[in-house]
């Protein structure tokens, strides 16, 4: 067997948990195992699912958290006998705050007849679902009285009436009337037109009609009789009707007034449907139950157990699989960007070493040969200088020998500048002062040099060498050329992160209204503005003239 390489040992057991945290993850968001629901017979209810049928799976049934609509189908088919149909009401525990029934109607019609018994006109007053006063059966349950405007139509000779269970065919339950009387509306009141008290005799006066007119009945309800119909069957409805010999005649445009009370309980006995919509996450029970045609259950209610199951993001280990591989990937972007900013890094550092290591072959290069060559010169013109030539002769080696000097010194400056090891702040101050010390003695001038400890680690790039070097450098010279001084002081400050240079002449000063004139201040200021610093100075005629320099030096990032 092959052994991995040591260092990737973190990388595999890297890779070990990301596979293990996925795939714990994919396996706890499945549905878990739960004790199975009990599954209610086929007669209780159908689930449907987005309009389909739901199929129970061993565990009961499981919706998916997908699902747009839940529909509960129940009731029989309109095939079956009528013996078989029954009124059916409905609860989803949870959602329903009671038990549910779906809503069917009866009515009560005034119809309007001509002179040639033809029907003209019709007026129906619907009722639907429950009456106020239904307490479960009729003689326990309280009438609701009802009064109605209608309006003659044109053309009318008499008005029938009917009361009926001719809705929607499918209409199931029971609707009583009574008290039923007809006011012909006149100036300053009412005018009675007909009564219909519900009586043996006046029964006979009325007609039983409809596809079933057994189903309408005379009924016993409190201290009198109310014209009832039952209707018990899906397929078939009833009517009680007044007829034509015994309707009252009216007038075209009149107005009556329809007064009666009415108890009823009204539902549906066909197959049909509710649909509850989207439904959250949960455990749910829909119940059913079977009435009679008055509304009375049957029979033991029946339950339909369900789960509508948790969306798979909702599952806390998803949360858990996906906050382990976010900070997986964010610890590997993190090690990629880090890696890379060290590259970068490297890179960077190995150029400077390759610049560095290029000044300095540049600065050994200029001393070892240029340097040499130019003392040669000065050595060589230094001793034609005693050789026995006529006066300008010995003017021009002195001349030579003087300038050769002067460029072996600007050369050396060069190749102090050049020089990678002079980059810190210790050599910049040491040359500042020897800087200082060679221009005054050469001047003759006396001079006081104050300097104060420097961090040597602090590096300098050559370019704040360079420019801090000329500038001090043409401060000094003014000094010695122009202030006709006798003493320059130079004072030098280190406050981390500035460095704080001062040179003071005692020379006859300057008036600082004028000084713009010159180009000595102006080329200092150019070459404080290079590195970042600033220059300011203070001069009066016979007082002589303070300089200040402030570089900004740094710490290496």
């Amino acid at each position: 067997m092959k052994v991995p390489p040591l260092h990737s040992l973190p990388r595999l057991r890297l890779g070990w948990l990301v596979a293990a945290t996925v795939i714990g993850g994919f396996l706890c968001a499945l549905p878990a195992h739960t004790e199975s629901p009990s599954v209610a017979s086929p007669a209780a209810a159908e689930i449907l699912v987005d309009g389909k049928p739901l199929t129970a799976t061993a565990e009961g049934f499981r919706l998916p958290a997908a699902h747009k609509s839940v529909s509960f189908r129940m009731g029989r088919s309109p095939e079956d006998d009528a013996e078989g149909n029954r009124r059916v009401r409905y609860r989803l525990d949870g959602v329903d705050n009671g038990w549910r029934q779906l809503r069917s109607e009866m009515s009560l019609m005034v119809r309007f007849g001509d002179a040639a018994g033809d029907q003209v006109g019709q007026r129906t007053f619907v009722v639907e679902g429950i009456s106020t006063g239904w307490h479960g059966n009729v003689e326990n349950s309280a009438f609701t009285e009802r009064r109605e405007t209608v309006r003659v139509p044109a053309d009318s000779a008499f008005l029938t009436m009917a009361i009926s269970s001719s809705g929607p065919p499918t209409a199931m339950g029971i609707y009583a009337v009574r008290g039923l009387k007809i006011f012909r509306n006149i100036p300053g009141g009412l005018e009675l037109l007909f009564a219909a008290a519900p009586t043996q005799a006046s029964a006979e006066q009325w007609r039983r009609s409809g596809t079933r007119p057994s189903m309408a009945k005379m009924v016993h309800i409190g201290a009198g009789e109310a014209f009832c119909i039952v209707d018990e069957d899906p397929n078939a409805h009833a009517e009680w009707n007044l007829p034509r010999a015994a309707a009252p005649k009216v007038q075209a445009g009149e107005w009556l007034t329809v007064e009666w009370s009415e108890m009823y309980d009204i539902g549906t006995g066909s197959r049909f449907e509710v649909n509850y919509g989207r439904l959250n996450a949960g455990h749910y029970r829909f119940l059913t139950n079977e009435l009679d045609a008055t509304g009375t259950p049957l029979a033991v209610q029946r339950q339909l157990d369900f789960v509508v199951l948790e969306p798979w993001w909702k599952n806390p280990w998803v949360w858990i699989s996906g906050a382990g591989m976010s900070a997986v990937f964010l610890w590997l972007g993190g090690r990629a960007i880090i890696r890379k900013r060290i590259r970068q890094h490297l890179a960077r550092v190995e150029q400077e070493h390759m610049i560095e290591r290029e000044r300095l072959r540049i600065a050994r290069d200029l001393h070892d040969d240029l340097g040499a060559r130019l003392t040669h010169i000065s050595l060589v013109s230094g001793l034609a200088e005693n050789e026995p030539y006529d006066a300008s002769a010995r003017e021009s080696f002195q001349r030579i020998s003087s300038m050769a000097r002067e460029l072996v010194a600007a050369l050396y400056q060069t190749v102090w500048t050049v020089n990678p090891e002079h980059d810190h702040l210790e050599s910049l101050v040491n040359y500042v002062c020897q800087l200082t010390q060679n221009l005054c003695e050469t001047a003759r001038i006396r001079c006081r040099i104050h300097s104060c400890e420097v961090p040597s680690e602090r590096r300098v790039t050559s370019e704040t060498r360079h420019n801090v070097t000329l500038a001090v450098k043409e401060a000094l010279h003014n000094a010695i050329k122009h202030a006709a001084a006798a003493e320059i002081t130079v004072r030098m400050e280190f406050t981390d992160p500035r460095l704080l240079i001062t040179i003071t002449d005692d020379g006859r000063g300057f008036d600082s209204a004028t000084v713009e004139a010159g180009n000595g201040l102006g080329n200092m200021r150019r070459r404080m503005a290079l590195i970042g610093g600033t220059l300011s100075f203070e001069s009066a005629l016979g007082k002589g003239t303070h300089i200040h320099f402030e570089v900004p030096i740094p710490a290496a990032s």
